[in-house]
């Protein structure tokens, strides 16, 4: 009796009737993602690029100082985030007047479909 590990190619189609998966090129292992990852990755480039663009970050100026382009992002997102809280509650709290009871409802209707 032989080792399992020790099994040539051969013996494992064999025993199988199939020759074993070859093994993915590192590029395409690497870079190998579906059409939807692409389209994701491209809109997280975009929203990055504009983040980066709103701290007003310039790589190309001779005094360029990470902590301040850090500093200034960070007041920015501060910015940004008082601003959401100050006017987004009001659609927010009316959009979870309709939407909350019906997920609820749905929930509840699922209930004895859901493992």
């Amino acid at each position: 009796m032989t080792d399992p590990g020790l099994e040539t190619i051969g013996e494992t189609a064999a025993k199988t009737g199939k020759l074993p998966k070859e093994k993915r090129h590192i590029l395409i292992r690497l870079l190998g993602i579906s059409p939807w990852g692409w389209i994701k990755l491209i809109l997280l480039c975009i929203l990055v690029g504009f983040l980066v663009m709103a701290s007003e970050f310039d790589p190309a100026s001779p005094d360029v100082d990470m902590m301040g382009a850090l500093q200034r992002f960070l007041a920015s997102v501060g910015g940004l985030a008082s601003w959401a809280a100050r006017n987004f509650w009001q659609p927010a709290l009316a959009g979870a007047t309709i939407v909350l009871p019906i997920w609820l409802v749905w929930r509840a209707v699922s209930l004895p479909f859901r493992k």
